[in-house]
């Protein structure tokens, strides 16, 4: 790999660090995935099969899914279509994401509900649209990266021609991903509700290295 691309992998990695580091803090924090929702609709479901009731962890897994579909269609109205262009300011919404956050966590961070907040800016995240060598880019979940890494791999054993990128992408969502859950987990540890702090720091970091990339793409046209 060029060392362009090696700056674009880890600036994706970086959001899917993000992405594990938020989801752990929530599952530690309101016991809910904040990044993605499947296994928390399946327990919704179990819960009203034997309870039959609107219970709290039910009420939390619907605002939880509520707040990540609104996230969701911010980025629809703000972005306007499916396809990733450098012309998009998606450097000014990470920023706006990491002050959204510190702002919250500054007003409401001795109640732990402030970590629903993580479930709206996780959704604007991914509902971006960024692709990268005709890859959607997925970063606040890893199956669907697990799987396409999967069949990848398989054309590679049959013998089917195979660009190296994509395996790389794959893998680095994925490292980092779970690298970034080990590191909330540990800073929870140290920190306590303080830890949420190192997710607006990176989105500000990942806000300006957007704006680097961005030139570098417009120099080499």
């Amino acid at each position: 790999m060029n060392g362009h691309q090696n700056v674009v992998l880890f600036w994706i990695g970086t959001l899917s660090f993000i992405s594990g580091y938020a989801n752990v803090y929530g599952i530690i924090l309101i016991g809910l995935t904040l990044t993605h929702f499947s296994g928390d609709v399946s327990k919704a479901a179990i819960h009203l099969a034997y309870h039959n009731t609107l219970d709290d962890q039910i009420i939390k897994i619907i605002f939880g899914l509520f707040l990540f579909l609104c996230g969701n269609v911010f980025a629809g109205f703000l972005i306007g279509e499916r396809a990733f262009n450098m012309k998009k300011r998606y450097g000014f919404v990470f920023w706006g994401i990491g002050f959204a956050i510190f702002l919250i966590y500054i007003l409401f961070g001795h109640n732990k509900n402030f970590t629903y907040i993580l479930c709206l800016t996780t959704g604007i995240q991914n509902g971006l649209f960024m692709t990268y060598k005709g890859i959607l880019i997925r970063t606040s979940h890893i199956t669907g990266s697990i799987s396409d890494l999967g069949v990848y791999i398989g054309y590679k054993l049959r013998g089917i021609k195979v660009d190296n990128i994509k395996i790389y992408y794959y893998l680095t969502t994925i490292i980092a991903f779970f690298t970034g859950g080990v590191f909330a987990g540990y800073l929870y540890d140290k920190f306590g509700n303080d830890a949420i702090i190192l997710v607006p720091i990176l989105y500000f970091l990942v806000g300006t290295e957007y704006f680097q990339i961005k030139r570098d793409v417009e120099e080499n046209k």
